[in-house]
């Protein structure tokens, strides 16, 4: 055990050494200030005068103790941040940083934690870093105090963090020390959503319908199952329950819990040419992802219906489920991630979509690029001539090169009043931030039991 220790403690500080984690840099004022201090020690020498000498000396003063001092100001100091989960692209991105100063007599005096939010991957056309700055005045011996930053959040991907610096520029502004600590995380930029037109709402309840102009009705076996209940006259018997009734010694039926409304199937269709994408093609591919994320926020509001996401690609993919809050961010986070293809087509995702799906949902085709619907169902294996016609009665398409969507979707900046979102204490998720709290900074005393 003693040997693994010293092992342990050996490749700790070897790792240490190979990784500086302070660095110290001169401000433009230290350089200024050495110039100066350079020309009086020069001028000293070259002309023997001890007051001259003397007052260089004097001038040292203030370099020596700026070394000393901003090590002494940064040791005992341990900083944190706590990132949300997820930010919708377009609402405030709020982090809080905490800095906690183990002395027990010194305060901390002007301290700046500086961090940076880079992308993982640069799916999206415009993504940057963000380089969040906060300033800590002044933290009392024993404390531990937090600041809140908040910006505006990235466009939609994976984001990650990865080290935190501690700057300190202490006592005299002629040296910046850095401290430098892994604080490793990774942070989802949803797509940016906004609010679904009554001209959508029409559109949709127009393909829920028949070609009679009947609502589609769904079979007793595709009725969720709700319970058992007394037998009442008029009931199925069919829907007797017969073990249970045997052993009540009275006849109870299953409740079955209606659902008036279809499953609902986004289909994407992410095309991008492989070279010369212009601008307005990729602007139409955002706003086909965020008309996307926007249905799937507005679908997961109201449990009750299955919802199925769909793309195109080399290789189609398919998520789906019940309308929850779990499907909603599964669904979010695949939209945060896709990327464009110049590969696959709509033919080859009808093949891989559920039976179910091609028989009963209402499918709404959202593609960057012309398309002639009939003539990719009908390519399909899964569905023949007949109901590949059939089809065209449950599905709406759009086309996202058109600027078609712009009369289904509007944002809040587009519009005067701000559409109400819902409180945070709901089970669905909301567009708004995460954390609500005021934006001034909290110092609180660390007590001996206190973690660190």
């Amino acid at each position: 055990m003693e040997s693994r220790r010293y092992f342990t403690r050996s490749a700790r500080w070897v790792l240490a050494s190979l990784w500086p984690t302070q660095r110290l840099l001169w401000t433009r004022e230290g350089v200024l200030y050495i110039a100066v201090w350079a020309g009086l020690l020069a001028t000293g020498l070259n002309q023997q005068i001890n007051l001259i000498l003397l007052v260089a000396g004097l001038a040292a003063g203030p370099l020596v103790a700026s070394i000393f001092a901003s090590a002494a100001m940064l040791r005992k100091l341990r900083v944190t941040r706590r990132i949300p989960a997820y930010v919708f692209s377009g609402e405030p991105l709020t982090l809080d940083y905490t800095l906690e100063n183990s002395r027990r007599w010194m305060a901390a005096l002007a301290l700046a934690v500086e961090d940076d939010l880079t992308p993982l991957d640069r799916i999206v056309s415009g993504s940057s870093s963000v380089t969040p700055r906060v300033f800590f005045a002044r933290v009392p011996g024993m404390t531990r105090a937090r600041l809140r930053w908040q910006g505006p959040s990235p466009r939609r991907g994976k984001y990650r963090f990865r080290m935190l610096d501690l700057v300190t520029r202490s006592p005299f502004g002629l040296i910046e020390r850095r401290v430098t600590t892994l604080e490793p995380a990774l942070l989802t930029v949803y797509p940016r959503v906004g609010q679904l037109t009554r001209r959508w709402q029409f559109l949709q309840r127009q393909a829920s319908e028949t070609r009679r102009g009947m609502r589609h009705d769904r079979s007793a076996q595709q009725q969720e199952y709700h319970g058992l209940r007394d037998y009442r006259p008029g009931d199925s018997p069919r829907w007797i329950h017969w073990r249970t009734s045997a052993r009540l010694g009275q006849p109870m039926v299953k409740e079955f819990e209606q659902q008036n409304e279809q499953d609902l199937a986004i289909l994407l269709d992410p095309w991008l040419p492989r070279t010369k994408v212009m601008p307005e093609q990729r602007e139409a591919l955002e706003k086909m992802i965020q008309f996307a994320a926007t249905i799937c926020l507005e679908t997961c509001r109201h449990q009750g219906r299955r919802l199925l996401l769909g793309w195109t690609g080399a290789t189609p993919g398919v998520r789906q489920g019940p309308a929850s809050v779990k499907l909603l961010h599964e669904l979010l986070e695949q939209l945060a991630v896709m990327r464009p293809s110049s590969e696959g087509t709509l033919s080859t995702l009808f093949d891989t979509l559920p039976p179910a799906t091609l028989r009963e949902a209402v499918l709404v085709v959202v593609s960057t690029r012309p398309v002639n619907l009939l003539e990719e169902a009908e390519r399909s294996e899964r569905l023949s001539g007949t109901a590949a016609r059939g089809l065209m009665g449950r599905v709406v398409l759009l086309d996202a090169s058109n600027d078609e969507l712009t009369e289904f979707i509007q944002f809040p900046d587009d519009q005067s009043p701000n559409p109400a979102k819902p409180s945070p204490s709901s089970r669905t998720i909301s567009p708004a931030p995460m954390i609500q709290d005021s934006d001034q900074d909290e110092v609180e005393a660390i007590t001996e039991g206190s973690p660190r």
